[in-house]
């Protein structure tokens, strides 16, 4: 009788450790899952999950070759140790996330399981995974080619930016961050946060329009001019300031992710981050917009609009920045979340500062920045 409820127990945990695994609950499954190979040392299904969420590569190797011993054919567990043993030096990181695990307990029917294939023209027997006859060379399953091109093309295309944009609208790290990853460079990253800045830029010279066309009936094209005047200006200015920004918060966030165990190459993370500038400046400027539209419309006053926006933006910037940098690196959650909202809270807290202690004219410098990323273009 106990041996039975041993067993059930067993099961129990298993499960409960495979179910935090798949929902990315590392800590917890990985207690779940030692309890439950303690119990049963012998439990080759709790070992290979265990191996995708312990830390380290010695840990995941010494799950995966005792999943062997249990059951020598298991090629998860062969996949597993094969990658382990060809990651280069540097890329240790892409462990993490135990590709190895792809398909395990997938619902489809093995390739090895198929039912076999006999040839329409030679009635040779053929494997059930077989397009063509392995003897004469026949067609064994239909084939919608164009269907076949069109996805191939699909699933090889250059991603764009505006993919990496519409991600980061979501939230959604794998659309906006892992699909960038493969494409990281220095040229990129300042491509990025050109465009970037080009966006909030051209979103608050359209708005100024609108607003301008709104109050006083028609355009003059003398204000036209001068407002495109101003958008080079503008953009130069924001083009700076986000690359200062990119360097700075660069630096201090991979020193961060260094300390919690992140092992991403540096271009990749500063790349990352640059999307995540990018992101928040274009994301930023629909935001403006709508901030103007809302305070044009209803009697609220500009202060509490600008508050409000700030607000939103600051908080969309931390989950921006921790996404980079835990998608870089591949990190499990935890303190970095407060250490990022922190430094940036500091540095919001330097800029109230310094307005309070600079004289005037250097005030309206500093005050450049807030009319820069919020405030309506002032032509001429």
């Amino acid at each position: 009788m106990k041996k039975k409820k041993t067993h059930e127990e067993v099961i129990q945990l298993v499960e409960r450790g495979v179910a935090a695994a798949r929902a990315e609950r590392m800590e917890e499954a990985e207690e779940l899952l030692r309890q439950a190979v303690a119990l049963d040392p012998d439990n080759e299904r709790a070992w290979l999950w265990l191996s995708a969420v312990v830390e380290g590569i010695d840990a995941q190797r010494e799950c995966l070759q005792r999943v062997l011993k249990i059951n020598p054919s298991n090629s998860f567990a062969r996949s597993g140790l094969a990658f382990l043993s060809h990651l280069r030096e540097g890329y240790e990181y892409l462990a993490v996330r135990a590709p190895w695990m792809a398909g395990v307990e997938d619902t489809r029917t093995p390739l090895e399981r198929l039912p076999a294939q006999r040839c329409p023209r030679c009635h040779h027997r053929n494997p059930g995974w077989a397009y063509v006859c392995t003897r004469c060379g026949a067609p064994l399953q239909r084939t919608d080619v164009r269907k076949a091109v069109q996805q191939e093309m699909r699933a090889t295309s250059y991603p764009s930016v505006a993919r990496a944009w519409a991600g980061a609208a979501i939230l959604d790290p794998e659309l906006a961050f892992a699909s960038e990853m493969r494409l990281a460079s220095p040229m990129r990253s300042f491509f990025v946060i050109a465009l970037g800045s080009i966006a909030l830029t051209l979103a608050r010279w359209m708005g100024t329009l609108a607003l301008a066309a709104l109050y006083s009936r028609a355009l003059p094209l003398g204000m036209v001019n001068q407002l495109s005047v101003t958008f080079i200006f503008d953009f130069i200015g924001l083009l700076i300031g986000a690359l200062l920004v990119w360097i700075g918060l660069g630096t201090i966030t991979e020193s961060i992710a260094r300390s919690r165990g992140g092992r991403a190459p540096s271009h990749v993370h500063y790349y990352l981050i640059a999307v995540a500038i990018s992101s928040w400046l274009s994301i930023a400027g629909v935001l403006v917009l709508i901030g103007w539209a809302v305070a044009s419309l209803f009697p609220i006053p500009e202060r509490w609009v600008l508050a409000g926006m700030g607000g939103v933006l600051f908080l969309y910037a931390v989950m921006l920045v921790v996404q980079a940098v835990r998608t870089a690196h591949y990190l499990r959650p935890g303190s970095e979340v407060f250490s990022i909202s922190l430094i940036m809270l500091a540095a919001v807290g330097l800029y109230v500062l310094l307005m309070g202690i600079v004289p005037p004219d250097w005030q309206n410098v500093l005050l450049s920045v807030v009319r820069t990323l919020m405030l309506p273009m002032q032509g001429g």
